[in-house]
């Protein structure tokens, strides 16, 4: 389906990212970007632009004359790129102020959906994103959490092609829980050791199965 052009960069870009994640440009496989553009009914130059932009990211791989291909997965991107979020996560919370009702109402509210959203795996991961985003959305650092951001983008996709072969539409919702509930009772430190340790483990898990 055709899309908007507002703004179409960055429209291009995120329908690329969500082909992507969901597998849709299989790890390994050539992108062409005039498939995409008729596709995404747009020009070839905002998708070569996005193409460029994904390249920088690490999620493609760019050859001199060779066009673009699709980064195979690999488990050293996968423990190095976690091993920075298991720091910089904890990071951004610590500098982030204390989390008031609001916040903690929207983070309550995020974990009931993706409960009621196990049947959708795609929707759970979403929301799972958006969890993430509101935890640390008020950090004053903003070049922390632009970092954050795109290193986020690498596990993704990981994390979709693990739960399609592992046979699950969904995600725990424990360690979710276990941090809102430090949060509440004012324990941040513990709140962060929570999120480290729970991008350790879900990394560790995620790197076994990746061939």
């Amino acid at each position: 389906m055709p899309i908007s052009r507002s703004p179409l960069g960055d429209q291009v870009y995120g329908e690329l990212t969500k082909l992507l994640q969901l597998g849709e440009l299989p790890p390994g496989s050539r992108v062409r970007d005039a498939a995409l553009a008729q596709r995404l009914g747009v020009s070839r130059t905002p998708v070569r632009e996005a193409l460029l932009r994904l390249s920088r990211e690490g999620l493609l791989e760019a050859g001199a004359g060779r066009g673009f291909r699709v980064r195979p997965l690999d488990r050293a991107e996968l423990r190095d790129v976690g091993a920075l979020l298991a720091e910089l996560e904890p990071m951004a919370l610590r500098l982030a102020p204390e989390p008031g009702p609001d916040r903690l109402a929207r983070l309550d509210g995020l974990v009931r959906q993706m409960e009621q959203s196990r049947s959708d795996a795609a929707r759970v991961i979403e929301l799972d994103e958006t969890w993430h985003q509101v935890l640390l959305e008020e950090c004053p650092n903003r070049r922390l959490l632009d970092i954050i951001a795109t290193l986020r983008r690498v596990p993704r996709r990981y994390l979709y092609a693990y739960l399609r072969a592992a046979g699950r539409l969904g995600l725990s919702t424990l360690h979710h829980t276990r941090v809102l509930t430090a949060l509440r009772g004012g324990d941040r430190p513990n709140a962060c050791s929570l999120l480290e340790r729970r991008w350790r483990r879900g990394i560790e898990e995620m790197e076994s199965w990746v061939p």
